[in-house]
C-alpha cells in the first residue's frame, strides 16, 4: 500500500493542496504560504507526510507527521 500524503503544488490560480493519487486539489489558495499552512494542519490531523513543491513542480521540502519509522538520532 502506497504511503498517504499531502502535496502543495502550483496550480493556475496560485497553489493548491492536493492528496498523493487525487486528480482534483483539496483545496485552492492564492498564495504558497497560505497553503503550506492548510496542508501541514491537513497533514497533522492525518499523521501523514507534507510534499511543498517549488513553483516549477520540483520537491522543495518534505515533513512527516505521522508514525516516522526512523526518527532522528537526536530523538531518544
Amino acid at each position: 500500500m502506497a504511503k498517504k500524503s499531502n502535496h502543495v503544488v502550483p496550480s493556475s490560480s496560485g497553489w493548491s493542496v492536493k492528496k498523493s493519487g487525487a486528480s482534483r486539489a483539496s483545496k485552492n489558495f492564492n498564495t504558497k504560504e497560505e497553503a503550506v499552512k492548510y496542508g501541514r494542519e491537513m497533514s497533522k490531523s492525518e499523521k501523514t507526510e507534507l510534499y511543498i513543491h517549488k513553483k516549477n513542480g520540483m520537491i522543495q521540502d518534505k515533513n512527516s507527521y505521522g508514525n516516522d519509522p526512523n526518527p532522528p538520532k537526536d530523538k531518544h
